[in-house]
C-alpha cells in the first residue's frame, strides 16, 4: 500500500467518470469497481477490524453509489471522483458503528489547534525514502497509523475519518498531530 495517494486515477473529474458509468456499460462499471474496491475494503477494514464486515461494507458502499448515480445528473457534480465516491464508504462505516458500537466522545490529550505539522509537504518527506516512512509509520500506535493512512493515503477529511473510526474529529486531529510529530522525529533520527 502506498504511503501517499497516486494522482493518476483519483484526481479525475467526477462528472466525466460518472457520465460514462451512467451510460450503463458493464465493462466500465466493472473497471470502476475494480479500481476502487481495494480502497473501499481497506477503509472498511480499518473501521471494523473484521474481513466479513469489511466485505459487506464495501459491497453496500458500491450499491449505494450506483443507486445514487441513478438519481444524479453527473454533469452537475463539480468535484473529483474520489471526493464523490468516498462519501459512500464513510457513510457505510458510520452506519456500521451506529449498529454495533456506541459513540466515542473521549477528550484528546493534545490540543488539535496546535497542529503546525499540517503545513508539512508530505511528498518531500517521501523523498527521504518510502521504506523509512513505512518503518516510522509501523512504530506508531494502531489508532495513529489508521488516522495517518486515512488522511494521507485515502485523502479523507477529519469528519470522514471520525465517522470511519467512530471517533470525534477532535480525537482524529489529536491522533494525527501525534502521528505526524512521531514520524518527523523518527525520520530525523534516520
Amino acid at each position: 500500500m502506498a504511503i501517499l495517494p497516486t494522482r493518476n486515477n483519483y484526481q479525475q473529474s467526477a462528472s466525466t467518470v460518472l457520465v460514462d458509468l451512467k451510460k450503463g456499460d458493464t465493462s466500465k462499471r466493472n473497471d470502476f469497481v475494480w479500481m476502487y474496491q481495494d480502497r473501499f475494503y481497506a477503509i472498511a477494514y480499518m473501521a471494523t477490524g473484521d474481513s466479513n464486515h469489511a466485505n459487506e461494507l464495501t459491497i453496500m458502499a458500491f450499491q449505494n453509489a450506483f443507486g445514487a448515480l441513478k438519481q444524479l445528473n453527473p454533469k452537475q457534480v463539480s468535484m473529483e471522483i474520489w471526493d464523490w465516491l468516498s462519501q459512500f464508504i464513510v457513510d457505510a462505516c458510520a452506519e456500521y458503528h451506529s449498529q454495533y458500537n456506541t459513540p466515542n466522545n473521549g477528550n484528546p490529550r493534545t490540543d488539535p489547534s496546535a497542529d503546525g505539522s499540517a503545513q508539512m509537504d508530505w511528498e518531500t518527506t517521501i523523498i527521504l525514502g518510502v521504506q523509512r516512512v513505512k518503518r516510522c509509520l509501523n512504530a506508531l500506535p494502531e489508532e495513529q497509523q489508521k488516522v495517518f493512512l486515512l488522511r494521507h493515503n485515502f485523502q479523507l477529511n477529519y469528519d470522514q475519518i471520525g465517522a470511519v473510526l467512530n471517533q470525534t474529529p477532535e480525537n482524529v486531529m489529536a491522533w494525527l498531530f501525534r502521528a505526524r510529530v512521531q514520524i518527523v522525529k523518527c525520520l530525523g533520527r534516520g
